[in-house]
């Protein structure tokens, strides 16, 4: 959780070492800004990692997918605006947590996105993925150690390129082994899929923190060209980016961009435009 958090607290950390200065306290403000570089480094390390996989060579573009991330929150007190959002977007692909939130409105987003996988009782679901175009043999499965259905599979073919949708809500972080239990299952699940895929949900991390950039480093995971803070919403941009999308394989997150609006979730959506190309 610290970690998500490090860039603000090295913000932070440089504020106390001038005021450490401008009190007299000099050599230990030196060292109290030695460690703040080190933080700083690490996690920029972090990004330098993500970023150099997404200059991996690829062909030319084939297909693209207008790809939607939000957690609807369960207790959303204006569902109708969530859904609204979800329809006017019109993506290609939704992927909704905590789904109970809008539960009643479900055959709206059906109406805009009628193939979905998830909610088969709705009441007691969480994951969901909402497309326009037909999930191929979907699974829903419970993620250990707490065996919730929070992990969505859902295999798919947009313009010819045979492709594969992974959602997945990740429990607290201050729950540390259930997390890294979590991620290893997640780890397991894709490394075993074949073709490209399109990773996402939300986190509850930011790809600074260890666990996240050790899976992007096992699973050779590509980020989007930008972090959009997507938490807490009274932050706006200047929050955190626990919501991701990521994708692997022959496929790049073209654009994407959170939300002004959370539509009374505590979460702010991310809207993302995905190419998949050729083999180079």
């Amino acid at each position: 959780m610290l970690q998500t958090l490090r860039f603000h607290l090295v913000a932070l950390g440089l504020v106390l070492a001038f005021f450490m200065v401008l009190f007299g306290a000099k050599w230990r403000a030196l060292l109290f800004l030695g460690v703040v570089v080190i933080a700083f480094a690490h996690g920029a390390f972090y990004v330098w990692q993500f970023e150099a996989r997404r200059e991996e060579p690829v062909g030319a573009l084939q297909a693209e997918m207008r790809f939607l991330n939000y957690n609807v929150l369960s207790g959303n007190r204006t569902p109708g605006d969530a859904v609204n959002l979800i329809v006017s977007t019109a993506p290609d692909v939704a992927l909704i947590m905590e789904t109970p939130g809008v539960v009643e409105y479900i055959p709206q987003i059906e109406a805009a996105l009628p193939y979905r996988l998830g909610c088969d009782q709705p009441m007691t679901c969480d994951i969901s993925i909402f497309s326009r175009h037909p999930i191929e043999n979907g699974r829903v499965l419970d993620i250990p150690p707490f065996r919730r259905a929070r992990l969505a599979i859902a295999p798919m073919t947009i313009d010819g390129v045979a492709l594969t949708v992974v959602g997945i809500h990740l429990s607290k972080p201050y729950f540390d082994e259930a997390s890294l239990s979590e991620l290893s299952y997640l780890r397991y699940v894709i490394s075993e899929i074949a073709g490209p895929v399109v990773l996402s949900g939300d986190f509850n991390s930011a790809i600074w923190a260890t666990p996240v950039a050790w899976l992007g480093r096992d699973l050779n995971l590509i980020p989007a060209p930008s972090y959009p803070a997507t938490w807490p919403v009274e932050l706006g941009a200047f929050g955190v980016p626990i919501d991701n999308i990521f994708t692997r394989g022959n496929a790049r997150i073209i654009e994407v961009a959170a939300g002004e609006d959370s539509h009374g979730s505590n979460h702010r959506y991310l809207l993302a435009r995905i190419g998949f190309y050729a083999a180079p």
